[in-house]
């Protein structure tokens, strides 16, 4: 006996319309918008900066001697010689223009960093700075620390003039340096800060725009006047993202998450994170029963269960279990509906497949 088209009909748009509502509560996608892993032996991951050369000198180089992980890192030296035009500063520096700077917007910089000496004066080492007008917003620094040793340090204003945290930095190993950073030209703006992990700066607020111009990025060694040191940093591994999860802050020597290789070279355990409030435990449910005009449908696709997202972004849904349906027009909703509209649908589809049986 052939189906009814109105039945079809029905079917077609109750599917449709609770395929809509799924797809529609499901959090936007975290992206990571840029990486530097320096694999390419060169320096096409980033824009031309201050003194990469001197005459025949170079103070930037992308070599294997000292890496985080894989074949290369990208080493900076700055010499007593590197000053920067007329503004009478030792300057070596490369840079990384951000597209996520807009008012408004949200960015995660994360990134792994060495010192083989303790530094013999202050030198701000990642910081951004303005498109157009180069207004400096916020710095980390290096720092001779007295008695011996180095110092951390990460402040807002111009060079850092606000100090928000500084701490004792161990030489000849690699550490991961992090912030995050929502921009805003008004005192709405905010700042976090990592260091190997440990949330050091929180919800800074203020102003995080000089202006509306976009900002980049820089790394490197800058100094506020000449010195008559020679400094050098190696760094590694950048990421930006527009989330936590994406940006990979962790602390020294933990896996990362992925599915590949992590970030400190160690073999990390299949992906299980997601950002907050987008995990959906739960396998796919059971094939839909066979009725008259309907295909038996196939069970709905399994959804590896997800733990929630980071404490800074919130913790993941919990879905529920549910029974997978695939429906005739071979739209699948898979176990864990997480809204009650999708879930009224079902039902009512339900409705109309026992009807249509009794028929």
């Amino acid at each position: 006996m052939q189906s009814n088209p109105v039945f079809r009909s029905w079917l077609f748009v109750v599917c449709a319309v609770a395929c809509g509502l799924f797809a529609a509560s499901r959090p936007a996608q975290a992206m990571v918008v840029w990486t530097s892993t320096f694999e390419k032996g060169d320096l096409s991951e980033w824009t031309p900066g201050t003194n990469p050369t001197k005459g025949t000198r170079k103070n930037v180089e992308v070599l294997g001697e000292k890496v985080h992980s894989g074949s290369y890192a990208c080493k900076i030296t700055v010499h007593p010689d590197d000053l920067f035009g007329g503004n009478n500063q030792d300057r070596v520096d490369i840079q990384h223009q951000s597209t996520l700077t807009t008012e408004g917007k949200d960015t995660w910089i994360s990134g792994y960093y060495l010192i083989p000496a303790d530094v013999g004066m202050r030198n701000e080492f990642a910081f951004w700075e303005s498109n157009v007008s180069s207004q400096n917003v916020m710095d980390f620094w290096l720092e001779p620390k007295t008695g011996g040793g180095t110092t951390i340090g990460f402040g807002v204003g111009a060079l850092a003039s606000t100090k928000l945290w500084t701490a004792d930095l161990a030489v000849g190993v690699w550490h991961q340096v992090a912030i995050h950073v929502h921009w805003s030209t008004t005192a709405t703006g905010s700042v976090d800060a990592w260091l190997d992990g440990v949330q050091v700066v929180t919800n800074h607020l203020g102003k995080t725009k000089a202006d509306t111009n976009t900002l980049f990025y820089q790394n490197g060694l800058h100094r506020r006047a000449p010195g008559n040191f020679t400094d050098i940093i190696y760094f590694d591994d950048l990421i930006e993202a527009d989330t936590f999860a994406e940006a990979k802050i962790m602390a020294s020597g933990q896996p990362d998450t992925d599915g590949g290789a992590s970030a400190d070279g160690q073999t990390d355990t299949a992906d299980t994170s997601g950002s907050g409030g987008s995990a959906i435990p739960g396998s796919g449910g059971a094939g839909g029963a066979a009725g008259s005009g309907v295909a038996s449908g196939s069970g709905g696709a399994t959804i590896p269960t997800g733990s929630g997202g980071a404490p800074a972004t919130g913790t993941g849904g919990s879905g529920t279990t549910g029974a997978g349906v695939t429906t005739s027009n071979g739209c699948a909703i898979a176990g864990g509906d997480r809204t009650g509209a999708g879930l009224a649908a079902l039902l009512v589809l339900a409705a109309i497949a026992r009807a249509r049986r009794r028929g």
